[in-house]
Formats: structure tokens, sequence, C-alpha cells
């Protein structure tokens, strides 16, 4: 039974996050024209798709940097 209202609740939670992107996408149009408003309503949902793997890659690449001076740093004082 509480499996069942968990779901409920996620449904419930997605469908008012829908309703809420495609209003705040309305007002947008209406305010600013249309391809800011593509951007406002487009960019939640890129940055919830794209986010995770974009911030691993960075991590990854900030991670390979700092190693790659701390070996050259070690490299010169032993050498």
């Amino acid at each position: 039974m509480h499996h069942q209202d968990h779901d409920q609740e996620q449904a419930l939670a997605a469908a008012l996050a829908v309703l809420l992107l495609v209003g705040i996408t309305l007002i947008a149009r209406e305010l600013a024209g249309l391809w800011p408003a593509v951007v406002v309503g487009m960019g939640p949902v890129l940055a919830v798709y794209c986010g995770p793997p974009v911030a691993r890659r960075i991590a990854v690449a900030v991670e390979i940097r700092r190693f790659r001076r701390h070996l050259s740093a070690h490299d010169r004082t032993a050498g």
C-alpha cells in the first residue's frame, strides 16, 4: 500500500512540474518573445538531463589536472 502512495506522489509531482514549466514558458513567451521562452523552457530540462554527466566530466578533468601538477612538482623536487 505504501508503494502505491509513493507512486501517486511521484506522478503528482511530475504533473505539477510539467504544468509549472509550461506555464512559465507561456508567460515568458508573452513577455519576451519566442526564443527567450524556448530557452527558459528548455534550460531546466537540459540542466537536469545533461547536468550530472557534465559535472562528472568537469570533476574528472580537474582531478587529472591536479594529479599532473602533483607529478610535475614531484619530478622537479626529485630531479
